[in-house]
């Protein structure tokens, strides 16, 4: 019988075995790297770009091989978590703004500057606001979503141009549209996009992410991990797309399917800048899919205005693009294609205090400040999206509600709109208005509320609602709703 006592020893087989598995070590350590480097060359594909060509500024472009925010977001938006008093979204309690005071109501512009960081917020209503808006673009998608097409522009437009679209005529009355309008419009949808996609990362990154860097190839992948779902980081990229075939993720807008088929339906033809009926077609949906994509990353509406280059209306700005789901009173379609002035018809007043202020603050207003204005009203309902019941037409009979009608106050509602002004830049100094819009139950929130709930801040209110002029009154539809609110604060004042 052979002896293998000395071929199976210790003194051979430790050896043996840590070598085998230093090979195996090293074996692993060469495929992570493989994969490591596969990764980085997927994540962050590298730019073919000759060595004589200057880097594109980013403000022209995000494309690059590692996306950053643009210049003003990156300077001078600071993260939230850096705040003293930060608080997750979850448990951010809305903040109580008082746009109300004793006296007479005044018409005026009301507005602040503050500070870019103050821009978008996030508060507790952020999902459940997110997804109301969903169900109202849904349901009304023609008339709170619009942007510039192709097939707008005027026949007295630029050359080659197609006709008006069917149904969009009886709303740009007047208002000229030309291809270089669909293009300057389009490009300010594209700088408020790097806004809101800048703003948000600087602002939350515990929230939103670029997952993937935008290349040559790729548009880019951000992430909103509060409503984990994922769109475009370069707009621009994203409207030039040849096709929807995205190997590497799907990124567009959560169920983008909800655009009609009559959005980029159409008898566009070839016209004298060259675009064919498909290309258009396509740039227009994908444009009304950024606007979706902003809609679903930020609880506010925004809209864009800015003038058209045939300079009409004394050069006023005009309603281009955007979405406005939480419309109070009116049909947002029908401010579509208005100028300024027109977009303020109804409001009492308006051309005699507003106009002229208005339309200099719109064209001397710097690029990248921000500012605010809130307002206030009441209604007795809880819709968010109102388009006739929350103002009185000229003429209207407005009766009474009981504050018995009222349940007490349980049906009676304090509105209140947060409203922001910020000017893009550097391609089309377009005007953007966001609004993020608040709604308190009378007797389950306002007057529960620390703030609000204050008897010198229900005295103000009390005296406000009091001292509106008749005009302003019934524009609002106080006769509905006055006589109920001011004998709850009454009553309220007189037991504090």
């Amino acid at each position: 019988m052979i002896d293998l006592s000395l071929v199976l020893g210790k003194h051979v087989t430790f050896p043996l075995l840590c070598y085998v598995s230093y090979l195996w070590y090293m074996d692993l350590k060469a495929e992570q790297r493989a994969e490591q480097k596969a990764d980085d060359e997927h994540r962050v594909p590298a730019r073919d770009q000759p060595a004589d060509e200057p880097a594109k500024d980013r403000s022209e472009s995000t494309i690059g091989s590692k996306w950053s925010p643009i210049p003003l977001m990156k300077e001078q938006v600071t993260p939230a978590t850096s705040e003293p008093d930060y608080r997750p979204w979850y448990a951010t309690k809305p903040y109580p703004y008082k746009p109300f005071k004793s006296g007479e109501y005044r018409l005026n512009m009301g507005v602040k500057p503050i500070p870019l960081s103050h821009w978008l917020i996030m508060e507790n209503t952020y999902k459940e606001r997110i997804e109301a808006k969903w169900e109202i673009i849904k349901k009304n998608y023609k008339d709170v979503m619009f942007c510039l097409d192709p097939a707008m522009v005027n026949s007295t437009g630029s050359g080659g141009a197609a006709p008006v679209a069917t149904g969009d005529a009886a709303f740009s009355e007047g208002t000229l549209v030309t291809l270089e309008d669909v293009e300057k419009c389009l490009e300010a949808v594209c700088e408020l996009y790097d806004h809101v996609v800048g703003y948000l990362c600087q602002r939350f990154p515990q929230y939103f992410e670029v997952v993937l860097s935008p290349s040559s190839e790729s548009a880019g992948v951000f992430h909103s991990k509060v409503m984990d779902e994922f769109h475009p980081v370069d707009p621009r990229a994203y409207l030039e797309l040849e096709n929807d075939s995205l190997a590497f993720i799907q990124y567009r807008c959560k169920n983008a399917d909800i655009v009609p088929s009559k959005v980029t339906d159409g008898s566009v033809k070839k016209d004298s800048v060259g675009y064919m009926s498909l290309v258009t077609t396509a740039r227009t949906r994908r444009a009304h899919e950024l606007i979706l994509a902003m809609a679903r990353m930020v609880e506010e509406d925004k809209m864009l205005l800015l003038p058209n280059s045939s300079g009409q209306f004394n050069n006023e700005y005009i309603l281009m693009a955007g979405c406005f789901a939480f419309a109070a009173g009116f049909n947002p379609r029908q401010r579509f294609l208005k100028p300024l002035t027109l977009v303020h018809g109804p409001v009492p007043d308006y051309k005699k205090n507003l106009q002229a202020h208005m339309n200099r603050f719109f064209h001397t207003h710097q690029p990248g400040r921000l500012v605010l204005r809130v307002n206030f009203s009441f209604q007795t309902h809880t819709k968010l999206y109102v388009t006739d019941d929350n103002k009185g037409a000229d003429g209207e009979l407005i009766f009474a509600k009981t504050l018995d009608q009222l349940r007490g106050g349980r049906d009676l509602f304090y509105r209140s709109e947060r409203q922001c002004l910020i000017k893009l830049g550097p391609s089309t100094n377009a005007m953007c208005f966001s609004i993020k819009t608040y709604l308190w139950s009378m007797s389950e929130q306002f007057l529960t509320d620390e703030y609000y709930s204050q008897h010198g801040v229900l005295q103000d209110l009390y005296d406000a609602v009091a001292g509106m002029q008749d005009n302003i009154s019934h524009y609002k539809r106080k006769p509905e709703w006055g006589p109920a609110l001011l004998g709850l604060l009454q009553k309220r004042l007189q037991a504090n």
